[in-house]
């Protein structure tokens, strides 16, 4: 392969492969690739973040809404009054964990702006890829 050619580079603790062979890269492509790469994984999980963020938002609104009973009172029969009440007690419990959910979220994006997002907040190990597309906000790789 070419030097001047583009080609997929696959960096192993300094040392780059081209086309199967160890050799010294030119720098500019080395950081141009990877600051491309780098640079739309962080949007994705930012756009992702961002987007359940809102989600979750508007489930909180609704939740507030149907916890003030702005749509629906109270019932006054007391069967009724006793399922309405059991059924609050979930929305506490959703609305915690929505809670719980933005925190994460919000800790996430302030990782992002402070480019550590992706390494794990106790061993600063890289967390894996598969890892932060299903849970973006994950703050520890699988073996913390």
């Amino acid at each position: 392969m070419e030097l001047g050619a583009p080609a997929r580079c696959t960096q192993y603790h300094g040392l780059n492969t081209y086309g199967g062979e160890f050799r010294d890269a030119p720098a500019s492509v080395n950081l141009k690739s990877m600051s491309t790469v780098l640079d739309n994984r962080l949007h994705g999980a930012r756009a992702s973040l961002l987007a359940r963020s809102a989600e979750l938002r508007d489930r909180l609104g609704r939740i507030h809404g149907d916890l003030r009973r702005e749509r629906e009172p109270l019932p006054r029969d007391a069967p009724d009054a006793a399922i309405a009440m059991e059924n609050d007690e979930v929305l506490e419990a959703i609305k915690r964990a929505a809670n719980r959910e933005l925190e994460h979220i919000q800790a996430a994006l302030e990782r992002i702006d402070h480019g550590v997002y992706g390494l794990c907040t106790k061993c600063a190990g890289e967390i894996d890829a598969e890892r932060l597309r299903v849970v973006p906000y994950a703050p520890h790789c699988r073996n913390c």
